[in-house]
């Protein structure tokens, strides 16, 4: 999903004819900012984006921006498949290891542009999306009704989303 998408569906919430998502603008500006304070507020409390990648250690360290993404959090390190042990200290991470590992990762989310892919799992639509970037959009143009009606939305959605779904079984009742 490109955030485009999303946001061609958040202008139509808004119902602003005055967003061109075209032309740079205060209100294009505005949308924007709300549409990356949604996307990180979402990837940090709800959704874990995951990477792995090789990196080299030297000295038996790698520091974090030798990673492709800003680190948030390491899963694990494995050397030809293996998981090797590792310790995490504020500025690096280090593992009884020279050279290249596989390191597998949280990240913290970048700055979307409006052509860039937005990553989340396949339940995480555009439009539950839009519905927050809405909602953000209204509280920061000073319509806090609109803004809590999205707001609810939103969240709900949200909440309804990110349960974990476990199946139940119903013992045969007697009658």
């Amino acid at each position: 999903m490109i955030l485009r998408e999303i946001l061609n569906k958040t202008v139509e919430i808004i119902g602003d004819d005055d967003i061109n998502l075209d032309t740079e603008s205060k209100k294009r500006t505005r949308l924007l900012a709300c549409a990356n304070m949604i996307y990180h507020e979402l990837t940090t409390e709800y959704v874990q984006l995951k990477n792995r990648e090789t990196v080299t250690f030297s000295d038996k360290r790698v520091y974090y921006p030798e990673f492709s993404k800003k680190v948030k959090d390491i899963l694990g390190v494995y050397k030809n498949g293996a998981s090797v042990e590792f310790r995490l200290f504020p500025l690096y991470v280090e593992a009884d290891l020279e050279g290249g590992a596989e390191v597998s990762y949280l990240y913290h989310s970048d700055e979307l542009a409006l052509g860039d892919s937005v990553l989340l799992p396949p339940q995480y639509t555009a439009f539950v999306l839009a519905n927050g970037i809405a909602s953000e959009y209204f509280y920061r143009s000073g319509l806090t009704d609109e803004a809590v009606f999205y707001k609810n939305r939103y969240d709900t959605a949200i909440l309804n989303l990110s349960r974990r779904r476990q199946s139940i079984t119903l013992k045969a009742g007697r009658m």
